[in-house]
């Protein structure tokens, strides 16, 4: 399951990526506003693209 992650609160980087079963974060992707990082997270686990 892909998740998104805020690293720099106020540098306003989202990344987005998943844990491996040893609790590693794998990033994916980096995005400027969290509502970007959700919507990849929803298209990376399944769900529709709505661009």
């Amino acid at each position: 399951m892909y998740v998104d992650r805020n690293f720099m609160r106020d540098a306003g980087c989202y990344t987005v990526g998943y844990y491996d079963p040893d609790g590693k974060f794998h990033p994916e992707s980096d995005h400027d506003t969290a509502e970007e990082a959700a919507k990849r997270v929803h298209y990376l686990n399944g769900g529709k693209d709505n661009n």
